[in-house]
């Protein structure tokens, strides 16, 4: 048997694996559950039980009764039910816009959020040609040389921008991979400029890639929502052909979003000007 806390020849934790037993064995009881019954459940004797579900409690997960010392489900529980709802909501709000970008292309779709420091492909639709470029969802990509990338680099703070890319070792994953700081910038201030992004054959040397920025209620770039295809297919002529149509569709899911530009533009317009202050002075 493994250590407790330490992974077995399997790379199970044997604590990770009692915890979540106490969390499943509570579940099923929306009135609460002793500790006895919790321990002949599972299989764990009491002393042992005692310190897995006071880690629980202190984490907020479980939650005790102060009168009838019956466990429930802690608040913690909830917070993390609702982050996974977020994110069911959001691909059932993006996912038409998707659908629509790749009739209009011909190319497979994706939408892209944040998460660590990488972008998460979050949903993606199929593309009507029988050929086509297969992004999984739940795959992580670099941000310095893909499309969905860039357009999420275009959204940091000049501070947290620097502090991202000073961590960036710029891997060469084709001859086409951007080779350093001063050139991801340059196309990051295009994308600023312009709203969309591509990436032509850096990540892939068979593929090209254009997604554009998305922006919540407050004007922070969320997402980004692109579609990829073959080189033979793709050429920067039929790419260029899309530009206006994937930033109308990042638009409107900005507006799903929340995203109002005015609004915003009013709400940023007295920092911008001391900015400007500032830099005149």
């Amino acid at each position: 048997m493994a250590e407790d806390g330490k992974p077995d020849r399997d790379g199970r934790i044997q604590s990770l694996e009692r915890a979540f037993a106490v969390l499943e064995e509570v579940a099923r009881h929306r009135d609460g559950v002793t500790l006895s019954e919790i321990s002949r459940a599972v299989g764990l004797h009491t002393s042992t039980l005692y310190h897995v579900t006071r880690t629980l409690v202190a984490l907020g997960y479980l939650r005790p009764g102060t009168n009838d010392k019956r466990y429930r489900m802690g608040r913690a529980v909830f917070q993390l039910a609702s982050a996974c709802l977020d994110e069911a909501e959001i691909c059932d709000t993006v996912e038409p816009f998707l659908d629509r970008l790749a009739q209009a292309t011909g190319e497979a779709t994706h939408y892209a959020i944040w998460e660590r420091g990488s972008a998460l492909i979050l949903t993606r639709r199929a593309a009507p040609n029988a050929l086509q470029i297969t992004e999984r969802v739940g795959t992580l990509r670099p941000l310095y040389c893909t499309a969905i990338g860039k357009a999420l680099l275009s959204g940091l703070s000049e501070d947290a921008y620097e502090a991202h890319v000073a961590g960036i070792a710029f891997e060469p994953y084709t001859p086409s991979t951007l080779k350093d700081a001063q050139a991801l910038r340059l196309q990051i201030e295009a994308v600023r400029r312009d709203g969309i992004a591509f990436d032509d054959c850096e990540f892939n040397a068979e593929v090209r890639c254009m997604a554009a920025p998305v922006r919540d209620f407050r004007g922070r770039v969320v997402g980004a929502v692109g579609f990829s295809g073959p080189v033979w297919r793709t050429s920067l002529g039929a790419m260029a052909d899309h530009i206006a149509l994937t930033r109308s569709v990042a638009a409107e899911i900005s507006d799903r979003f929340g995203f109002r530009p005015a609004a915003v533009a009013e709400e940023v317009a007295p920092e911008a000007e001391g900015r400007t202050r500032r830099a005149g002075s």
